[in-house]
């Protein structure tokens, strides 16, 4: 089993993660990795990648910029470019996802190997899984983490508009993204039954949807009980040891009584976590600040004026709680910390202090802090709303509150921390219980079962070594062709033409490029009785579709996007009172304007003023017009002839590789372009006297419709029985001389 892991976002590396640094690299980035390595144990895995995004930006560490980083046997953090080198938050990621699935396909492909699932974390990372997936044809797993949809509410609550969450967040596109993942997916992982019965509770969930609620394990070899250092014969990572100092002193240089239990919390510096309802509570109680110390690790800062506005907000408030409450020799709020070693032992200090552990976030989705405290034999208090009330039920370890009610938490921490024997019990039920409840061995375990389900026995070769792009890279020959006029035309001939494809399936796959959008172009096929098409160009070039199931080439959507001004383009052709708009449905598609010519006007004339008005927006784009009345726009680096020249790049085909075969205007960048070209003997004016540029071939069949598709093959020798030999010989010299003649014809004329 081969099983594809999507996190695009954050900072991911194997070691000395950087969790806290930024809104984007939070707990799901800890949680990918440690999923990823576990899996990799299971026997019958036979690899993990966990695909997240390649970084080259000074402004972090060069180990973002590593195209593979091993993190165990059998497991490894695959970078896939996309979107350029520069560190960017995810809501900045949406435009270039699409190139990340390419590349994502790309790197598979190179692999040799199909995923036998593919599971994507975050909106973001489901989008890309759900692509990859369909691409594989294999199932699709989704972790949502965090949802949009009540993000939004909380973000309104805060005085937040609808279109600002859209200009800074691009929410509705996130909610959107997220109900179509649920739509798509095989299996809805989630942490609690809090995660599953609230936040999922606002989309729609398809009947059938399997949904498990498992959740995340905790690093046991890291989250040690804190006893360990008392115990004789113990041996302890030096760089847990290390830190264990570092944290000593740094906390010593604040507090007045050091030796006070401590209360602990550590977060990043965002308002949903209500630290300040923490300091409040901590400063207005004489009682708690007689027993106990409070250190605040919110987040890595060097600068406060240097930070987002909303973490300089935070960091700013608790400044001022400690001056406002006279907290000076009790409160310690240090500037530093890492989450590899430091926060581990950060929770066995206070832990040795007979100290608690604090989470007062608003809602907490599912509480990993909470789990790491109790697996140290820290007891916590944290928020009633989201994970951490499973996680206080399942191991007994901490108490739940209301964190909005001050008098609620100073009493939850007072209880704790004034009770020896209820501490005594809380940290020894913590450390077992995490053990049997939060482990990734269990986690896994369950994850396993599930996915055996979803994705049956079956090996990879049979899930996914017939889709239609492992034959791109396979058979010797591409044949492209126009659909109207060139494939279909000549019931006989079209027969003829199927045989030989059949029979020479091994050698040839079967291309088609059309006006038409993707649904006709299948519904058009299906009617002349040709079942499927290794890959489509539809809609004069603006798509790229492979398979039966017209799957969409994701890199050609993310070339296109680049420059792409409909908005603009539409409103020059709406000004000329000659053109309208061709009707409803499939004309008009997300790369592709279509109109009519509505009077008489020769195809120069038509071309000069649709050019003038097209240029004077300044936008760039391709004009193609046909049979003298069809107009499409489309993006500039948008054609037929454009599309397979990306595609013979991608599938890396050599010229001689490639035929391609049409009758008509919009088919001229294609026969002229790449590979050598059939324009069939029905062909209409617009190919007269056309050329291949720069040594190319061209030939001109006597033969109409499918027959001179079929009669091209022969001539340019790809056809090689006895027959064909026979004729291609006698045929070459008159197609020739008919070429000569047609373009002499259209030079005079």
């Amino acid at each position: 089993m081969y099983i594809q892991l999507v996190s695009v976002h954050g900072l991911v590396r194997g070691e000395s993660v950087e969790m806290g640094r930024d809104a984007d690299t939070g707990g799901q980035v800890r949680y990918v990795l440690e999923l990823a390595r576990t899996l990799s144990k299971f026997p019958e895995v036979e690899q993990v990648d966990l695909l997240t995004r390649r970084i080259r930006d000074k402004r972090v560490s060069s180990d973002y910029s590593e195209e593979i980083e091993s993190l165990g046997p059998k497991c490894r953090i695959v970078r896939i470019a996309c979107g350029g080198g520069r560190y960017i938050r995810k809501e900045k990621l949406w435009p270039h996802l699409d190139e990340f699935v390419e590349g994502a396909i790309a790197f598979t492909a190179r692999e040799g190997r199909t995923p036998r699932i593919v599971h994507g974390h975050y909106a973001d990372g489901g989008y890309i899984a759900r692509h990859l997936a369909e691409n594989f044809a294999v199932p699709f797993v989704f972790t949502g983490h965090s949802l949009g949809k009540p993000k939004l509410e909380y973000l309104m609550s805060e005085g937040w508009t609808h279109e600002k969450a859209n200009e800074v967040l691009t929410i509705d596109r996130r909610i959107a993204e997220e109900q179509d993942c649920l739509n798509e997916a095989k299996l809805l992982i989630a942490s609690t039954r809090h995660e599953m019965l609230t936040q999922y509770a606002e989309y729609e969930k398809p009947e059938g949807l399997r949904q498990e609620i498992i959740p995340p394990g905790t690093d046991l070899e890291r989250f040690f009980p804190h006893y360990d250092y008392e115990l004789p014969g113990e041996t302890i990572d030096e760089r847990f040891k290390q830190a264990r100092f570092r944290m000593s002193e740094s906390l010593s240089r604040f507090f007045t009584h050091p030796d006070k239990p401590l209360i602990l919390s550590v977060c990043r510096p965002d308002r949903r976590k209500n630290i300040q309802a923490l300091i409040k509570a901590y400063g207005e109680s004489q009682r708690l600040q007689a027993i106990a110390n409070l250190a605040v690790f919110a987040g890595i800062r060097s600068d406060i004026e240097s930070m987002p506005e909303n973490e300089q907000q935070v960091l700013t408030d608790i400044l001022l709680l400690m001056d406002r409450h006279d907290l000076y020799g009790r409160l310690a709020i240090p500037k530093r910390h890492d989450s590899e070693y430091e926060v581990p032992e950060l929770y066995r200090l206070a832990a040795a202090s007979r100290g608690v552990f604090v989470n007062s976030a608003f809602i907490e989705l599912f509480g990993l802090t909470a789990i790491e405290a109790a697996a140290t034999g820290l007891p916590f208090v944290a928020t009633e709303k989201g994970g951490p009330t499973d996680i206080a039920a399942n191991t007994h370890a901490g108490l739940t509150v209301d964190v909005t009610d001050q008098e609620a938490l100073t009493a939850a921490m007072l209880d704790v921390l004034s009770d020896p024997q209820r501490w005594d019990e809380m940290s020894s039920s913590g450390i077992n219980k995490v053990r049997e409840h939060y482990s990734w061995d269990a986690h896994c375990a369950k994850y396993m079962r599930a996915i055996h389900e979803i994705a049956g026995d079956a090996p990879p070769s049979e899930a996914g070594s017939a889709h239609p792009r492992r034959r791109l890279e396979q058979v010797e020959c591409m044949l492209i062709t126009d659909i109207d006029g060139t494939l279909l035309g000549d019931h006989e001939a079209l027969s003829a033409l199927k045989d030989v494809l059949h029979e020479e399936r091994g050698r040839i796959a079967l291309g088609v490029a059309s006006g038409r959008s993707p649904e006709l172009v299948d519904e058009a096929l299906q009617e002349a009785g040709i079942p499927k098409v290794d890959l489509a160009i539809a809609a004069v070039g603006s798509e790229i579709c492979y398979g039966r199931r017209f799957i969409p080439d994701r890199g050609w959507i993310a070339r296109l996007q680049k420059n792409w001004r409909p908005e603009a383009l539409g409103s020059a052709m709406d000004s000329i009172d000659w053109i309208e708009l061709q009707p409803e449905p499939h004309t008009q598609r997300m790369f592709k304007l279509s109109y009519r010519i509505t009077r008489e006007v020769s195809p120069e004339e038509a071309e000069q003023q649709i050019r003038e008005a097209l240029d004077a927006t300044g936008a760039t784009y391709t004009l193609i017009i046909s049979h003298a009345d069809l107009v499409d726009v489309l993006p500039k680096a948008a054609s037929k002839g454009k599309a397979i020249r990306y595609l013979a790049d991608k599938w890396n085909w050599k010229p001689e590789q490639i035929y391609t075969a049409g009758d008509s205007g919009n088919d001229r960048d294609m026969l002229s372009g790449i590979g050598r070209g059939i324009i069939v003997g029905n062909h209409t004016v617009e190919l007269k006297g056309l050329k291949k540029p720069r040594g190319g071939e061209l030939f001109y069949a006597r033969s109409e419709y499918a027959a001179g598709i079929l009669e091209g093959l022969r001539h340019f020798g790809f056809l090689r029985d006895s027959a064909a030999a026979s004729e291609s010989t006698g045929e070459a010299a008159e197609q020739a001389a008919g070429a000569s003649k047609s373009e002499a014809i259209a030079e005079s004329s």
